[in-house]
This record gives C-alpha cells, sequence and structure tokens, in this order.
C-alpha cells in the first residue's frame, strides 16, 4: 500500500499486550484514514454501554496517507475516542511533527486500550515498544513533563504528546498538548488519557521513507501548490500574523467574534489582535512538519505579574474566549492565560466559554461571588479567569463544577438555555450571526458545536470550491445545502489529513491522492467518500444514543445584536429542515435512509 504503513499498533495498558493490526486496504480506500478511518475501526469497538473514562474506551492516534510525505501540511493527525464531555463521536485534529512521527517509526496509528495499573508513560521507538513508569511525572505540566521526557528517552526530536494536571483531574474537556504546543484540545480527550494514567505518548522513528507512487512527482507537484498557495490572502494572512490576525476582521467588519458572552457588539479588539501580537510581544514563529505558513506565534513577556517567558502565542480562538468574550483587552494578560490553559492541559475554547459564561451570570445578578468561591468576575478583569483556570484544573470549589461544562454549569444556576454548547461541546468564535451557515453547521456536526468539521465563515468570505459546488451568495442566507457539502468536504480533509488553513482545492486533492496512493479517484468519487464518513459519524452517534431534538442553538445566541450583523438571527429550524432535505435523511429520528446506508456501503454496520 502506497501512502501507508499497513498496520495499526496496539497497545493494551491493562495487560501490557502489544499486537499490530493489520490495515484493510479496501476500508482505507473507503476511509482514507484520520478522523475518517478512525470512526470505521472504533465503530465496532465502541457500544452505547462503553463509559468514556472506563479502561473498556480506546483512545485512537490515527495518520491519513499524506503523513510523512511532502505533501504541505498533510501530516496532521487525529486523536479519536467517545467524549467524555458529549457522550458522542470525539476526534481532535492536532499538527506539530507526531503524526509524522508515527508515520517514521512504521505504523499508521496507535490505538491504547485497557488502564494501567500506575500513572505510565508509552515509548515507541519504531517497532519497540515500552510501558514505562511515569509516577515521577504525575502532577507536573505539560512543559516539565515535555522537557524530562526528550532527556529521559534521549530523544530530543521525538514526537511527545502529554495531558496536564486538567487530565489526570478528568476534567471534562481536558486536552492533549503534542510537541511545541500543538493540541489535541477538543471533546475532552485528556481526560480520557488520565483514565488510563497515561500521562505521555513518546514516538521516535527513524525510517522516514514513506512509500508514494510517484516520489519525483509528488515533490514537484507539492513544490508548485506551495508557490500558488503562497499568493492567497489566507496564507498570507497566518503565516504573517497568525491566526488572530483575523481579529479585526471578524470584531469590525463582520461581528463574527462574540464578546461579552455573546451580548456585546461594540468591543475594540485592536489591542488584543495578531497585528498587535506581531509588533509588541512577537520573537518568533513556529510552523507544524510540512507546513510552509507557519501560524505559529512566540511570544515573550519578561517582568511583570503576567510574564510568560519564551511561550507559544495565543490562537484566534483564544483570543476571543478569554479576551473578548470577557471583555478583556489586556494582551499580557490573555497571553499568560493561555500558557496557563496549555501548562495545566486544558481546552481554551470550552474553558474559556465556561469562564465567561460565569463572568455574565455574575454581571447579571443571576449568581454571587458566593457563588464562585468569593471571586467577582466583573467584566474586563482577567485576574479573575486566571483563578478559574486552576480551580477548573485542580477542580477545586467551584472549578469542580465548571469542570463538568458549560451545560452543567448553567443546569446548576437554572439557566441551561443560556450555556452557548451543542450537544455539550461549547461554542467556537465564529458567531452565526455574522455567518449563518455557523447555525446549522454547530447544530448538526458529529462532536457537538464545531467549526472544524465545517467552516462555513469562510465559504461565506468568498473562499470557494467550484469542483464540489461550494459557494456562498449570501452570508446571512439559508445555505444549508452548501454546509452539508462542505461538510463532506471537511470529513475528507480531516481523514487525508491537511489543514484547513492551507487553501487547497478538491481538484487537488485528488492529484495528490493519485501521487501519493495510486488510486485515480475521480472528485465524485472524492464526493462520496466524504458523504460516507459524514453518515458514518451520524451511525456511530446513533448507536451512542443521538437525539436529533438537540439540534439548536443556546439562546444567548439567538438574540439580535446591532452592528456588523446588523440584527440578523439566522432562522435554525428553516436550516434544519432544508439539510435534512439535502441530505435526505428522516429529521424526526435523525437517521439516514436505508437506501443511502447501502450506496455508501455501510449496511453492515445496521
Amino acid at each position: 500500500m502506497k501512502g501507508y504503513r499497513g498496520h495499526i499498533l496496539s497497545v493494551d495498558l491493562s495487560t501490557g499486550k502489544v499486537r499490530e493490526i493489520p490495515l484493510d486496504e479496501q476500508l482505507a480506500r473507503q476511509f482514507l484514514g484520520g478522523a475518517g478511518l478512525a470512526c470505521r475501526l472504533l465503530y465496532d469497538i465502541v457500544e452505547q454501554s462503553t463509559d468514556p473514562l472506563s479502561p473498556e474506551n480506546p483512545l485512537l492516534w490515527m495518520t491519513g496517507p499524506f503523513a510523512g510525505t511532502t505533501v504541505p501540511t498533510g501530516s496532521k493527525a487525529s486523536l479519536c475516542s467517545r467524549s467524555p464531555q458529549t457522550g458522542l463521536w470525539a476526534h481532535s485534529t492536532f499538527g506539530g511533527h507526531l503524526g509524522a512521527d508515527l508515520k517514521f517509526a512504521g505504523h499508521d496509528g496507535l490505538l491504547i486500550t485497557g488502564r494501567a495499573d500506575r500513572p505510565s508513560y508509552l515509548l515507541v521507538e519504531d517497532g519497540s515498544v515500552e510501558i514505562r513508569d511515569a509516577s515521577h511525572l504525575w502532577g507536573r505540566d505539560t512543559q516539565e513533563v515535555w522537557d524530562i521526557l526528550r532527556e529521559e528517552t534521549g530523544h530530543r526530536r521525538a514526537g511527545v504528546a502529554r495531558i496536564g494536571v486538567a487530565g489526570e483531574n478528568l476534567v471534562k474537556y481536558a486536552g492533549v498538548m503534542v510537541d511545541e504546543f500543538r493540541a489535541a484540545g477538543r471533546t475532552g480527550l485528556g481526560a480520557v488519557m488520565g483514565s488510563k494514567q497515561l500521562k505521555a505518548i513518546v514516538v521516535h522513528g527513524s525510517d522516514r521513507s514513506v512509500p508514494v507512487a510517484e516520489p519525483e512527482r509528488l515533490d514537484e507537484y507539492c513544490k508548485s501548490l506551495n508557490d500558488d498557495k503562497r499568493e492567497t490572502p489566507t496564507f498570507q494572512m497566518y503565516s504573517d500574523v497568525g491566526t488572530a490576525g483575523f481579529v479585526d476582521m471578524a470584531i469590525g467588519m463582520w461581528g463574527s467574534m462574540p464578546a461579552g458572552y455573546y451580548t456585546v457588539s461594540d468591543f475594540d479588539g485592536f489591542a488584543i489582535s495578531g497585528a498587535t501580537v506581531k509588533e509588541s510581544i512577537l520573537v518568533g514563529k513556529r510552523s507544524c512538519y510540512r507546513c510552509p505558513i507557519a501560524c505559529g506565534r512566540v511570544i515573550e513577556i519578561t517582568e511583570g505579574k503576567y510574564a510568560t517567558g519564551r511561550f507559544v502565542g495565543p490562537e484566534y480562538e483564544t483570543t476571543s474566549t478569554v479576551g473578548s468574550l470577557i471583555l478583556n483587552d489586556n494582551l499580557e494578560a490573555l497571553a499568560f492565560l493561555n500558557k496557563e490553559m496549555d501548562l495545566l492541559g486544558i481546552d481554551t475554547i470550552s474553558a474559556g466559554n465556561v469562564i465567561a459564561f460565569a463572568y455574565y451570570l455574575y454581571n447579571e445578578g443571576v449568581i454571587t461571588a458566593d457563588d464562585l468561591d468569593g471571586i467577582a468576575p466583573k467584566w474586563g478583569d482577567p485576574d479573575a479567569a486566571v483563578d478559574f483556570v486552576r480551580k477548573i484544573a485542580h477542580r477545586e470549589g467551584v472549578g469542580d463544577l465548571m469542570a463538568e461544562g458549560t451545560l452543567a454549569f448553567g443546569e446548576r444556576f437554572g439557566v441551561p438555555q443560556l450555556a452557548a454548547q451543542v450537544n455539550g461541546l461549547e461554542l467556537p468564535q465564529h458567531d452565526p450571526r455574522a455567518f449563518s451557515g455557523m447555525a446549522v453547521t454547530y447544530a448538526t456536526s458529529p462532536r457537538g458545536a464545531c467549526h472544524m468539521t465545517g467552516d462555513m465563515y469562510n465559504v461565506q468570505m468568498g473562499i470557494e470550491d467550484e469542483k464540489w459546488d461550494i459557494a456562498s451568495m449570501d452570508r446571512f442566507a439559508n445555505e444549508a445545502d452548501v454546509a452539508a457539502r462542505l461538510q463532506d468536504l471537511r470529513c475528507v480533509t480531516n481523514s487525508l489529513i491537511v489543514c484547513h488553513f492551507y487553501p487547497v482545492q478538491s481538484e487537488e486533492l485528488v492529484e495528490l491522492i493519485r501521487l501519493v496512493t495510486g488510486w485515480d479517484y475521480t472528485i465524485e468519487e472524492l464526493k462520496m467518500a466524504g458523504e460516507r464518513i459524514f453518515t458514518l459519524m451520524r451511525l456511530f452517534n446513533l448507536k451512542m444514543g443521538y437525539d436529533p431534538r438537540n439540534e439548536r442553538l443556546p439562546e444567548i445566541i439567538l438574540r439580535p445584536l446591532e452592528g456588523p450583523t446588523e440584527g440578523h438571527v439566522p432562522d435554525v429550524e428553516a436550516q434544519l429542515d432544508k439539510w435534512y432535505h439535502y441530505r435526505g435523511w428522516d429529521r424526526s429520528t435523525g437517521r439516514p435512509s436505508d437506501e443511502q446506508i447501502a450506496k455508501l456501503g455501510l449496511d453492515s454496520l445496521t
């Protein structure tokens, strides 16, 4: 098999048993890799009765066929499981170089089951696997663990994924930090690692000759792609000012960056924008393996109570959740909060939402400081957020409740309708009042409110794919059919895997697949693969007890705001009607038809 190593490495932490699971070529062609292939493999293992934090819940690190090759941004990977946060399908795509390292070690994926009898970490050196004691790492932050493991294993350039204190304490939205602070942040998979007493994995591979069908032609094609993409505005923006370069447009032009817990339309975010980072605290840039963009920021604050030293800078989502969402325009405090959450191993989107919810309820008089361990979170005060972050990670006091997520927090105080979440997963920072297509995307995403399974904000700003029939006429229109097609495309890119920041077109994906694997996909076949993967994820969720009545947005998002959103509120019901009609699914049950399931080759699953 070209583009693949031909097997998945399986490790049972309970027994110590290690084996190789052969990778079926037919399944690889149908589901590609990454989130798609992982969902197909886990479908047969996970049952509705599987507790996400039990030894029986598997954790699968999965690469795609592009990992370890010269395909630009193609070495990202996915961490997949059943989510302890939502109870549904979970995948979290991450960068760095761990995906390439897995391929270089000779594996397409790493399946972890069971539970270690003591804190442990996993060392993978090519074909060798060792479960090592991690008692000396338990309780340490993610920077300390990274430094210690590189020294202890002697592999200073190995791929290292690790959890922080939040994962150890089973915070429902604990993340996993990878390499130089890239994150598998969403859906709580750091808690799954913590439940297995797995502090980290270290992967070192020495075979960099991943087999591809046409190596010379692939190198030439990738070079020409990079030459072409460097001229695109998104490439240039992310490279020059990072993902937070979007802040000024998001606030002033579109009104898509929420502020004041989704209730404020006139927040001035220039002081925390990517441009301000560049002019004030930026000292370098970082890129993932084979990425020409280098969107990662390296910042340094050397003095004051928000001193960070040299560390990674906040990306767009974090800039919003602990910036505009709490009306904080202090850039140094924002950078400090970002570092705290990374060291403790917390998803910055979910944590920021929960914290901002506390600010909102306090300032609205729904709760008092007595409900918050004496903390009085006034708008714009970042110090209360620092206190909350630490309490959450340690499940201390009110942090124990906040660690359960926004919905649990809202239920505790009698206002669950104001919790900014869908199916238990907190909203990313792309307001559907600014880009209507995000409404149905959040409502129907396989993993809850999610922008990585359908970035309609990009489409509605003009980033189109003609061959996939993805284009927008009006950012306020009901384009649920376009959103559905984009979800299918993102299932493909999340399975191959390529970064969404790299503006690759579907016909270019077809050529990359051919050059890497030798498979002559057509655009139509690739569309069917995307539909197959999206449908599979819905079948997985239905197996877990998915309820389509939860396909709704929180009340706080359905209030009109003045400013760039022009008082627009998306009609979620109309969007869902159009989305279900386009897909041909039954809206009352949320289920695809038997004919569609058979057409996509999924009938053996039902």
